[in-house]
């Protein structure tokens, strides 16, 4: 009898050494080919991937859509929204947004990155409330991305973003961290309920 449990003993031993070997190569191998998707869904056929300058089109034509939405602009290249800034709350705002996105102000918009500064959750905005909310973990952001409630650090992270010949271009590679809890620079309360 003790000789069948000292023989079991090894070949369980092997077992778990093979089944941690095997766990630890299927942790890598995912995390590997994660990246690989991750970069190929924002490869796009014009080229622009996240980190580049891109195009994001005609800035009439994004405000108009907007306006006729009520809901920012999405710009999948640069996994950013574009948001309108209200024009009578700029010259305000320019002492708590850094120069790099003074551009942008200036033209009427803010260009938000889209993932929650929580855990990177992707935000959706919410119609009715008007505001950005995070199904993860419940923060909410108001429609320029400045915090307004739930676990997340500071506001929504902002990209740099230019107005050249009519066309927003946006530094997908230049990301500003959000402004910091507390800054309520647009005074805006939720429009109706919220969606998380």
């Amino acid at each position: 009898m003790s000789g069948d449990g000292e023989s079991a003993t090894p070949s369980r031993r092997r077992f778990l050494q093979t089944a941690a070997g095997a766990a630890a190569a299927f942790v890598i191998a995912g995390c590997t080919s994660h990246k690989k998707v991750e970069r190929a869904a924002f490869t796009y056929p014009s080229n622009a991937a996240f980190g580049d300058k891109i195009d994001a089109g005609s800035l009439e034509h994004i405000l108009s859509t907007i306006d006729d939405t009520r809901a920012p602009f999405y710009v999948a290249p640069a996994r950013a929204y574009i948001s309108r800034f209200p024009a009578a709350d700029v010259a305000a705002a320019k002492a708590h947004y850094p120069d790099a996105l003074h551009p942008s102000l200036d033209a009427g918009i803010v260009t938000l990155y889209q993932r929650c500064t929580h855990l990177g959750c992707r935000l959706p905005f919410c119609n009715s409330s008007q505001w950005f909310e995070c199904p993860c973990h419940d923060a909410k952001f108001d429609r320029v991305g400045e915090y307004r409630n739930g676990p997340a650090p500071r506001g929504m992270d902002l990209m740099a973003s230019t107005v050249d010949g009519g066309h927003l271009v946006i530094d997908s590679g230049t990301v500003v961290s959000g402004r910091p809890r507390g800054t309520n620079t647009t005074h805006q309360e939720p429009s109706g309920p919220f969606c998380v």
